[in-house]
């Protein structure tokens, strides 16, 4: 299994074109991704969901930096991020905490789109969902090139209150 230090800063060559697959969460390849993935199910046990207060008394030590925690605001009409660890930083050059998936579209439209649209089917389908991407030469403001994510569904009594993001990127080039 990779790990997000071996090799994140190393030099990259920018792909021709984005492209995004959905991956099951068994078949993540980041050590971060897939240890913040087993944390969630052992907090959610024999439920479907993991409770919030799981998230809120873990210990997740150096991945915590790969996590990031949205709290499902007017049954899915947005989305505020309550956390927003290191690696996500890094990689959109910005911390997002306390703002909203309908600032970002204000900001990006596409981007926002798709973001909502993550959260809005781990919300809707209470089940995790795994993707694994590039990002091409299209989107050269873009801060990284590679990107493994799994949404993760976190809630109380049969309801998605929060959405929690493990990812791992692959930076563009190193930032301070």
């Amino acid at each position: 299994m990779l790990s997000a230090a071996d090799d994140i800063f190393a030099p990259v060559t920018v792909p021709e074109r984005t492209a995004v697959e959905a991956v099951g969460v068994a078949d993540l390849l980041c050590a971060e991704t897939a240890t913040l993935v087993q944390a969630w199910k052992k907090w959610r046990g024999w439920s479907a969901l993991a409770p919030y207060r799981a998230w809120a008394e873990a210990r997740l030590g150096a991945e915590i930096a790969h996590a990031s925690m949205a709290r499902v605001l007017g049954g899915g009409q947005d989305y505020e991020f309550e956390f927003i660890g290191d690696a996500h930083v890094r990689a959109y050059g910005v911390d997002h905490t306390g703002r909203r998936v309908s600032d970002i579209s204000r900001l990006s439209p596409r981007f926002g789109r798709q973001l909502k649209a993550s959260y809005d089917l781990v919300r809707i389908s209470a089940h995790p969902h795994a993707f694994q991407g590039t990002i091409g030469v299209e989107h050269a403001g873009a801060g990284f090139v590679w990107f493994e994510t799994a949404y993760l569904p976190i809630g109380d009594h049969g309801s998605v209150d929060y959405v929690l993001n493990a990812a791992v990127y692959r930076l563009r080039e190193e930032r301070p």
